[in-house]
């Protein structure tokens, strides 16, 4: 588990980023004439290489082991959740991208507190 302020910056960043720039780009795929669980996997996998990019951009800097999983879920999640959602309602590209951040920053919280919690039950 990181500790160094430099690196929790790069892997909080990578997060927020990958969410935002996922929620945003999925909402030029969804629309409301798509079914749920057809947008659902378009935006799971789109979210996913949206991601990817974002890993291997952020990486450079801050090292690809802490930021991988965080940034992979929330890609994931952003874009399943978004296109869903987007589905049902009209979401602009600047409330998408706003959730989708909200989202890599929880993702990156709960991420490091279950980091924490199974470093403190191998110690």
């Amino acid at each position: 588990m990181e500790t160094r302020p430099y690196f929790i910056l790069g892997d909080v960043s990578c997060s927020v980023t990958v969410g935002l720039a996922s929620g945003t780009v999925v909402t030029a795929l969804g629309s409301l004439e798509w079914s749920m669980p057809v947008s659902m996997v378009a935006g799971m996998l789109l979210g996913m290489t949206v991601a990817a990019i974002g890993i291997i951009a952020f990486g450079l800097w801050f090292g690809m082991t802490e930021l991988h999983m965080p940034a992979m879920i929330t890609g994931m999640l952003t874009g399943m959740g978004i296109v869903m959602l987007g589905s049902t309602q009209f979401l602009t590209e600047v409330t998408a991208g706003l959730l989708g951040a909200l989202i890599g920053l929880v993702i990156y919280l709960l991420t490091w507190i279950a980091d924490a919690l199974l470093q403190l039950e191998r110690s």
